[in-house]
């Protein structure tokens, strides 16, 4: 979903080598998202547990990836000087920003006919998301994080990663122990505060579907689920995780062996590990060596053109499936008055294929192009290398 490109007009950082492995596993982790929002639906008894009730995280791994593609490719660039900051921001804006703005404009129709059906205050702050969602700030408010296209939480979150990344970045290069253990001991105390607090209020319902446990569940799961600081973690854990590749390379039979097992214990562990540790980080131990292992990739089925491009529309895929899936099922229910609903291996497929033909048009029409265009008026400039850092002990 998230990555990191330059353009010579205003590169700020050295040419890097493409990673293409882990463009093309960005697309089978936006699948997963898919899987695990359209299964309800239309496989209500397949849902809840095993492997596709995880797909949730699969935003961890976008987060976790984020900052490893991040780190990656600004290493030396030193972005306390104000002009590269400032274009850093104004990339990451060409990158993201279109196709966000899209997906929520397409989905607004939906929100405004959920906000009606809501009771007070939850309706208010549910279309407090119409002014919040566009600034990219709507995962700080609970009731409005969900609001308008739900994915686009995620992208909220990304913007206050993008915020702390140019102060990140040098303290994560210089000191990765010490940041590496102050990150472990706030995910400890954050993960273990949100589930005493989600096991006290929540009235015994799933975090994953708080609704029948009335408002109370629901606002404070969303606070759970999407708000910002409580991902933090996931995004330096990618940083760290970009240090360690650069000074160790294990096997990568070995990692792929590494994901696989902490892979199958959490699938295992689902029911039995509280949902907020689940959802807020600890799938990172599978994704984490899957990610080194793929950063190694150079050949392989992962490299080949048609899955990097699925990884370069995985974005698209993820901010608009929700879109499509509104869309199809207001026409099944007026026009085939519950058809799709009724057949659903028919209804799931059409779904899928509508949604990546939707995010194959938006990436080649809007994302793209619009990116091109942000990017075009920038002034070049390219900074001086960072002052190099010694990493700490």
């Amino acid at each position: 979903m998230f990555d990191s490109r330059s353009t010579p007009a205003i590169a700020i950082h050295a040419k890097v080598e493409a990673l293409p492995a882990l463009t093309a596993l960005r697309f089978f982790a936006a699948a997963y998202v898919v899987a695990f929002h359209y299964t309800p639906y239309y496989f209500p008894d397949m849902s809840g547990g095993g492997f596709i009730g995880l797909g949730y995280s699969g935003v961890t791994f976008f987060f976790l990836l984020s900052g490893f593609i991040l780190a990656y490719n600004y290493r030396d660039a030193d972005l306390g000087q104000p002009q590269a900051r400032a274009l850093f921001y104004r990339a990451r804006f060409a990158r993201v920003y279109p196709l966000f703005l899209l997906a929520l404009v397409i989905h607004v129709p939906w929100f405004l006919a959920w906000v009606v059906k809501q009771p007070m205050p939850l309706k208010a702050l549910m279309a407090s998301g119409a002014v919040l969602a566009p600034l990219g700030l709507h995962a700080w408010v609970p009731g409005a994080a969900c609001s308008l296209n739900c994915p686009s939480w995620s992208v909220s979150v990304e913007f206050f990663f993008y915020a702390l990344f140019p102060i990140l970045l040098p303290l994560v290069l210089r000191n990765p122990k010490r940041i590496a253990l102050a990150t472990l001991a706030f995910w400890v105390a954050s993960a273990a505060l949100a589930t005493s607090v989600w096991q006290a209020s929540s009235g015994g319902v799933s975090l994953i579907a708080p609704e029948a446990g009335g408002m109370r569940p629901v606002l404070l799961a969303e606070f759970v689920k999407y708000f910002p600081l409580l991902h933090l973690p996931e995004f330096i854990a990618g940083l760290l995780l970009y240090v360690a590749w650069r000074h160790a390379r294990l096997p990568s039979p070995l990692l792929l062996a590494a994901a696989a097992g902490f892979g199958v214990l959490i699938v295992a562990g689902n029911g039995y590990i509280p949902n907020p540790i689940l959802h807020n980080g600890i799938t990172m131990l599978a994704w984490a060596p899957l990610i080194l292992a793929c950063a190694a990739m150079r050949r392989g089925p992962l490299c080949s053109r048609p899955l990097v491009f699925l990884g370069k529309i995985s974005f698209a895929l993820y901010l608009l499936h929700i879109p499509v899936f509104a869309m199809l099922n207001t026409a099944d229910k007026v026009v085939l008055h519950g058809w799709l609903a009724g057949h659903p291996w028919f209804g799931i497929g059409l779904a899928s294929l509508t949604s990546l033909v939707a995010a194959t048009l938006a990436h080649l029409l809007v994302e793209e192009p619009a990116r091109r265009r942000i990017l075009r008026g920038a002034r070049p400039f390219r900074t001086q290398p960072a002052p190099a850092v010694r990493a700490s002990a």
